[in-house]
């Protein structure tokens, strides 16, 4: 879509408004404010996300010398996406917005900028360039983007390659506030490779589903670091209990990179729920199910040992991605997950505290969760089943305690007679007087 075009879109809308008013902005000076808000550490997580939405399976991101570049197997861009590209940013006016994804906003790419001044973007036989310097190197900084994608022979066929080239001088915009991005050096980009490969285990797991993705993995490389490798897969589900249902989840972690994170497992209960709402309008597909996608899943899910005993955790919000493990606001408060199709805040590092749908889905996380403790984790471990409510930190024993005084009501918590524990109680003293015995 040629800039012309763009105007008349613009004129177009402006003849719709009441009698002497416009529709404009001077976009310029906000964009960069919109820039320096960014986290450097989101960008993996946007870009994994934007492979997710279509429809991958596998992403590879190589942090080479001079450049990033990333490439996953999904669907290649098509012309909805080439007009959101060529926007250097937002969608939903002049041209559509995604539609039932995960991402929306054509606002998560732009975390590229956190480390480079220019994103190369190919795919199917064509290319897109999105910079600081559409007026070029030698002038002042000013964004922009490519009008039309250009032929490009070395594009994949499938999936979309993003090149980011590392920006090696400070970006100062001569418009707006005294703003400065500065260049990256290699400790940064060690950096931003060492916290991906230890974030991506917990916050990917929820992006495999049984009937969504199966698979999907995750290659980080680095040019002198080494290589991580990310398998996540999950079981077929089995029903417990009418309309809930549980499953296996796990990531198993390879590689030659130097202290990688642990393999992970966890165990996973969903349950459908009627789409009524605003929920119809922008749950992703990812959680859509039914003949009319007229329902939707949420899960909870807790850490688990190889024979499945729930372990300690600290339990996070997912949209399916989790969110950064330094954010407060994404925490539960205990030690399960909670994936729903959250509103996530404008920085996308916690749910939205302002949008009403999060209570509800929060809510039906929590009966879910007490749910399949009652009918499922606790008859099956008894004690070590209510790991899941442990609080995440002494302030969070209030968002627990309800929790545990239903699990009360229904007769579920876990509880030894006097007898049954003075008996305990010999035996643990029994165990330590033989444990110091010289053999």
């Amino acid at each position: 879509m040629r800039s012309d075009h763009r105007v008349a879109i613009g004129e177009r809308s402006d003849r719709d408004n009441r009698p002497g008013l416009v529709t404009e902005a001077d976009w310029v000076p906000s964009f960069w404010n919109f820039l320096l808000k960014l986290d450097r550490a989101d960008l993996i997580a946007e870009l994994i996300q934007n492979d997710l939405d279509e429809g991958a399976t596998r992403t590879v991101i190589s942090f080479e010398r001079d450049r990033l570049v990333c490439e996953g197997n999904g669907r290649p861009v098509d012309i909805a996406g080439w007009r959101r590209l060529r926007l250097i940013q937002g969608a939903g006016d002049q041209v559509p917005a995604k539609s039932r994804k995960i991402g929306v906003k054509n606002h998560g790419l732009k975390t590229a900028f956190t480390i480079g001044d220019e994103i190369r973007l190919s795919s199917a036989g064509r290319s897109i360039i999105q910079t600081l310097y559409a007026r070029g190197r030698g002038k002042a900084p000013r964004p922009g983007a490519s009008d039309v994608p250009e032929p490009d022979p070395d594009a994949p066929d499938e999936g979309c390659r993003v090149v980011i080239t590392y920006r090696r001088t400070d970006v100062e915009p001569p418009v707006g506030e005294a703003i400065r991005l500065g260049a990256v050096d290699t400790d940064d980009i060690d950096d931003l490779f060492a916290c991906a490969c230890a974030a991506t285990p917990e916050q990917f797991a929820g992006i495999v589903s049984p009937d969504f993705a199966r698979r999907y993995e995750v290659v980080i490389r680095h040019w002198r670091l080494g290589e991580a490798r990310f398998l996540f897969s999950c079981s077929r589900p089995r029903r417990v209990r009418k309309r809930v249902e549980v499953f296996r989840r796990g990531c198993v972690v390879s590689g030659t990179v130097s202290g990688l994170p642990d393999n992970l497992q966890e165990e996973v209960a969903r349950r459908l729920l009627p789409l009524r709402g605003r929920l119809r309008e922008r749950a992703a597909d990812f959680f859509r199910r039914g003949a009319r996608g007229d329902r939707f899943l949420v899960e909870v899910s807790w850490p688990v040992n190889a024979r499945g005993r729930p372990r300690a955790g600290t339990g996070r919000f997912r949209y399916p991605i989790g969110y950064p493990a330094t954010s407060e606001e994404a925490r539960t408060g205990h030690g399960a997950f909670f994936n729903a199709p959250i509103v996530s805040d404008t920085q996308r590092h916690g749910p939205a505290t302002n949008d009403p749908t999060n209570a509800e889905l929060r809510d039906a996380c929590e009966s879910l969760l007490v749910d399949v403790l009652v009918n499922h984790v606790l008859p099956r471990w008894g004690a070590s089943g209510l790991w899941p409510l442990v609080p995440d930190t002494p302030s969070d024993v209030a968002v627990v305690r309800p929790l545990l005084a239903v699990l009360a009501v229904r007769g579920a918590v876990p509880a030894v007679s006097r007898d049954e524990a003075l008996e305990l109680l010999s035996r643990r003293k029994s165990r330590r007087r033989h444990a110091g015995r010289p053999r």
